[in-house]
């Protein structure tokens, strides 16, 4: 009898979803029989509400990171962080979500948002299901909205071992967490050629190559007075800039790029071989993002991070810089200063090069998948 295989996100932003669908593909690859339902709990919460919610966070995200670090803090106790957990059920305590979960009736759920590890606990908990519960942390902080089931869940994945004191403080037993890194499994190719792919982009490959995400999982545009900074400052790096889907971003930058006769800065739109260009690339500039960030560690690219959301991003920030991954600067000025220290000294990067290759949490997904085996037995 095949096993069923639930995956469970919330387009809060990509990150999320991300996660998940690595989790999917390579679940997939190792084991054809697995039968798997990844599912966007959004697009089966209460309409009205679930929209509300998504762009009141989107709100806060892009327009007001310190009132979103404010809540993130308000709701960081186990009262109300309960609070909050029993408001929240009311998107998705819905028949069309009811349907959905029961007729797929999973032996295995895992969910890389608090919101499914909570709503399967609570189907478990009323005789709806009777799913093992695995939660995968896709931030660098295990925030009390993840651990609202951990008494009966099977499993919590975070990214470092350094969570676990703080995890067991708020009552988690040490045997459930499992410390194994944010699970992703980039599809690369075995005949991948740096040098042809640097060509490809109009470089040479004489100078450093920054990979810049502008765009960010929200299509935010507060990326634009950090390269322009960088297009008005001529330096001995090349750049690629990722717009994203926000085609207007593009459109300024091209313009500021025609009118500033720059020749060391290569745009693109939305992407979907972001892995390519993380294997040729020397460092990447993004906003603290927990799967962006992880892709960077994945591939040891040093993370310059900027334009941090408040709330998760800081522990995703301090967690890269407090291990020399990367740097995070808060205005375009001291970001800009930085890069030409950088154009002046590419040692720095090298550096922080090496502090990556001492991470080995590459191996998160194989570590999860072992995981997920010994509970579907």
């Amino acid at each position: 009898m095949k096993k069923k295989i639930l995956l469970t996100y919330a387009m809060y932003g990509n990150g999320h979803r991300a996660i998940a669908e690595y989790i999917e593909s390579y679940f997939k690859s190792q084991n054809p029989e697995f039968e798997i339902l990844a599912i966007d709990l959004l697009k089966y919460s209460t309409p009205i509400l679930g929209s509300i919610s998504q762009k009141v966070t989107d709100f806060f995200l892009l327009k007001f990171p310190s009132g979103w670090s404010f809540i993130y803090s308000l709701f960081d106790t186990k009262i109300s962080s309960a609070i909050a957990n029993k408001t929240s059920m009311s998107l998705f305590k819905n028949k069309r979500m009811k349907k959905i979960i029961t007729d797929f009736n999973p032996d295995l759920t895992i969910s890389t948002h608090f919101f499914g590890s909570s709503l399967i606990d609570y189907y478990n908990r009323k005789g709806i299901t009777n799913s093992k519960l695995i939660t995968v942390v896709t931030d660098y902080e295990a925030h009390s909205l993840w651990l609202k089931g951990y008494k009966r869940e099977q499993a919590i994945v975070v990214a470092d071992k350094d969570e676990v004191p703080y995890l067991v403080k708020k009552g988690v037993e040490r045997s459930k967490i499992k410390p194994i890194g944010i699970p992703i499994n980039p599809i690369t190719s075995t005949d991948f050629n740096v040098e042809k792919s640097i060509r490809k982009y109009g470089f040479d490959g004489t100078r450093p190559i920054c990979l810049f995400f502008g765009g960010g999982g929200n299509g935010g545009t507060l990326s634009l007075p950090y390269i322009r900074k960088i297009i008005k400052s001529d330096l001995d790096i090349d750049f690629i800039y990722v717009a994203g889907k926000n085609k207007k971003a593009k459109e300024k930058v091209d313009k500021w790029i025609s009118e500033y006769g720059v020749k060391n800065i290569k745009t693109l739109g939305f992407v979907n071989n972001v892995p390519e260009l993380l294997q040729m690339c020397d460092f990447v500039v993004s906003k603290p993002g927990g799967a962006q960030s992880t892709e960077s560690l994945y591939f040891k690219k040093p993370i310059i991070m900027i334009n941090c959301s408040g709330g998760q991003e800081v522990a995703n920030y301090k967690y890269f810089v407090k291990n020399g991954y990367g740097r995070r600067f808060r205005t375009s000025f001291m970001f800009n200063k930085f890069m030409k220290n950088i154009s002046d000294n590419p040692a720095i990067i090298e550096a922080m090069k090496k502090n990556m290759s001492k991470n080995h949490n590459d191996k998160a997904m194989e570590k999860l998948y072992k995981i997920a085996l010994q509970h579907l037995k």
